[in-house]
């Protein structure tokens, strides 16, 4: 399955990191595609769980 010419906030979460699992087993992990999916999968992380560190804003000591 090809992606790359769809609107990727209309793939599914399993669809983009299969296609992303492709996309490395053929050795095609610095593709444009590679780029695209990896970006998408990285802004769905931040919206679901933002900054998940333990202490939020503080700063260790």
């Amino acid at each position: 399955m090809n992606v790359h010419h769809l609107t990727l906030d209309h793939v599914s979460d399993d669809a983009l990191m299969s296609r992303l699992y492709e996309l490395a087993r053929s050795g095609k992990q610095d593709s444009i595609e590679t780029a695209q999916i990896d970006s998408e999968v990285y802004n769905r992380l931040m919206q679901a769980y933002g900054d998940a560190s333990p202490d939020g804003d503080r700063r260790a000591a």
